[in-house]
């Protein structure tokens, strides 16, 4: 026993440490880049790492999330070699899609302006994020650290250039994000067993991926669709200042979800053992959490002024109003959590999933009105009135069954 526990407090260890670095560097790296670019770069390079993160969902949903499910139930070294060549193909398809996007007469599509530049950009930030996933799958901790420590050599390159440009960053991060792939590429060309017989293999992540599939394409849309359109819409400027504030409030994003990682198994176990007074209690701590962190986001807000100068410098500081939208969005999250906690504890799967689809129809039918006659107003409003319906339908759900897991 003791053996077990000093093994496990050595992996959360890791785990955290991991955490810390990859989450940190991210951080620090928007908040640099919004420094070091003008306003409109950062625009064109947020808009290009939201369509990253679309390409991303894409290949979690169907390579990385059905092996994770596969190793858990026995691994197969044929798996591993079959999952790195469909990775290898699909990368090849976003290429031939993100070239193909150049000749269509879509204004939105201007994010990829710098052609190849942004495709080795998005091509290494979907295979370095492919292969930490997959480390991590296969408990390879010490490895994935590694890659992220690599990744830390981006900062001295961008932090000491004078005039930095667009297209030296897409150039820089993606060259970097490439060679930290390469112990990644080097472990699974070791450890794989490599075939093209892999009809069982495909057969698997088809059947597992397709609904992921979905989920994935319609959270990304649910999420990001008023983001991205105001840059069409409002300029890169918009865009670019949107976006760094929800960088901005990525910690408390985090908060959130440690809280959700922490909550969901807690909950889910006193639940299904029948333990009332335990979830009672479990209750007002999540409840002290939340109070918390909306202590917290009042103070961003009533400082919006402060903050914006200090992750962005003096050239945002006519966007300090975006802080005080997006704080009213966040207040909106965290009022809803308990309810979106309880919905995935009792495997409302299929509400959750309307859910997401119910915002992002009223994302379509609502964008242009918003965005035209109110500006950034508008999309944060947007933003708002999708985590409000969501939550609204939620709670219907819950009425209607006469479910709660609180009770």
């Amino acid at each position: 026993m003791k053996k077990l526990r000093e093994i496990i407090s050595g992996q959360s260890s890791l785990v955290f440490a991991d955490q810390l670095i990859f989450s940190g560097s991210n951080f620090l790296l928007t908040f640099l880049l919004a420094r070091k670019l003008n306003i409109s770069d950062f625009g064109y390079f947020s808009g290009i790492l939201l369509s990253t993160y679309l390409l991303v969902g894409i290949s979690n949903s169907i390579l990385v999330q059905p092996f994770q499910i596969m190793s858990a139930k026995n691994f197969d070294k044929k798996a591993l070699g079959f999952v790195f060549q469909a990775s290898l193909l699909l990368m090849l398809i976003f290429v031939g899609v993100l070239f193909l996007i150049r000749f269509l007469p879509f204004p939105a599509l201007i994010i990829f302006r710098t052609d190849i530049l942004a495709v080795i950009f998005i091509i290494g930030y979907i295979l370095q994020d492919f292969l930490r996933k997959i480390l991590l799958t296969l408990g390879h901790l010490k490895l994935v650290i590694f890659i992220d420590c690599l990744f830390t050599v981006i900062f001295p390159l961008l932090f000491f250039q004078k005039d930095l440009s667009l297209a030296g960053v897409l150039f820089c991060i993606g060259i970097v994000n490439l060679i930290a792939s390469v112990p990644g590429i080097f472990y699974v060309l070791k450890n794989a067993s490599f075939s093209l017989q892999n009809r069982i293999y495909i057969n698997y992540h088809l059947k597992e991926g397709k609904w992921l599939l979905s989920a994935s394409v319609v959270q990304w849309f649910s999420n990001n669709f008023f983001t991205l359109i105001a840059g069409v819409y409002l300029g890169m400027n918009a865009l670019g200042a949107l976006r760094l504030v929800q960088s901005f409030f990525g910690i408390i994003n985090i908060a959130l979800q440690t809280v959700e990682n922490y909550f969901l198994p807690k909950l889910a176990q006193l639940h299904y053992q029948n333990r009332p007074v335990e979830k009672q209690d479990l209750l007002k701590i999540l409840n002290k959490g939340m109070f918390l962190l909306g202590g917290i986001i009042i103070v961003i807000f009533i400082f919006s002024q402060y903050f914006i100068v200090l992750i962005g410098g003096e050239k945002y500081e006519a966007y300090g109003f975006v802080i005080r939208l997006i704080s009213v969005l966040y207040i909106i999250i965290i009022c809803g959590y308990s309810t979106r906690i309880s919905i995935r504890v009792l495997e409302q799967n299929k509400a959750f999933f309307v859910g997401y689809c119910i915002s992002f129809v009223f994302s379509l039918l609502t964008f242009h009105f918003l965005l035209k006659y109110f500006g950034l107003y508008g999309a944060v409003a947007g933003l708002v009135m999708n985590q409000t319906l969501m939550i609204i339908y939620w709670k219907i759900i819950k009425k209607k069954k006469n479910i709660s897991v609180w009770a």
